[in-house]
Formats: structure tokens, sequence, C-alpha cells
């Protein structure tokens, strides 16, 4: 005979599970709103920027893009 393993969930823990992750997927839902509702916002304040104060935040100047926070060594 061969030996195995028995996995035995128990039905209330199954849903509690589903339920705990239906509730991360909204917050995670939301937070993402929020952000996008922030890009859309400083996306119109970078167009206004341009339009009537004639400053292009966009326009790359020749510096180089940041690739987020780096450590940098010190000399």
């Amino acid at each position: 005979m061969k030996t195995g393993v028995k996995v035995i969930e128990m039905k209330d823990n199954s849903n509690k599970k589903i339920k705990e992750l239906e509730a991360r997927i909204k917050e995670l839902e939301d937070v993402s709103g929020r952000k996008q509702i922030m890009i859309d916002y400083l996306e119109k304040m970078m167009e206004v920027a341009k339009d009537e104060l004639n400053i292009d935040i966009k326009k790359d100047y020749g510096t180089p893009k940041s690739n987020g926070p780096m450590k940098t060594s010190k000399k």
C-alpha cells in the first residue's frame, strides 16, 4: 500500500480565509484608486504648469532619470 498525506480543511477556516482575502483585495483596490486619483491630479498640474506658466516639468534636460532611492557611496 502507498502511504499518503491527508489534508483536512475545516469549512469555517476556509470561509474565514476567503473573507480575509476579499477584505484585503478591497483594501488594495481602494489604495490603487487613491493612487490613480493622485496620478491624474499631478498630471493635470503638470499640464497646467506647461500651458499657463510655460513650465515644462516633463521635459528632459539631459538629466539622468532616477531608478528610485539608491545608496550612494561617500567619497
